[in-house]
């Protein structure tokens, strides 16, 4: 496997992680403020898979996001790889 398609593999993961970060948080913030008075069973756990089926579409939306910045970046000419030329002059005080 080349390190493109490891890398490919690896920025889906990252980006799914930070979905689901992003749902687990807003379940939390829900949860806080909701009263438990009008929360059920069936409300708690709908809000649960909702937030967090809402964060795996966030973490995709980020891993896309980021594949099409990066072959823009790739076909602008843009390699952050490049380093910056340094004066071979004297140095300065």
């Amino acid at each position: 496997m080349s390190w493109g398609t490891v890398g490919r593999w690896v920025l889906l993961a990252g980006s799914l992680v930070l979905g689901l970060f992003a749902g687990i948080a807003g379940f939390w913030i829900f949860q806080s403020k909701v009263p438990a008075a009008m929360q059920t069973a069936v409300l708690a756990t709908e809000a649960r898979v909702y937030y967090l089926v809402a964060g795996l579409g966030l973490g995709f939306a980020i891993y896309f996001w980021t594949r099409i910045a990066a072959s823009i970046a790739r076909r602008a000419g843009v390699r952050s790889s490049k380093a910056v030329p340094v004066s071979k002059g004297t140095p300065t005080p």
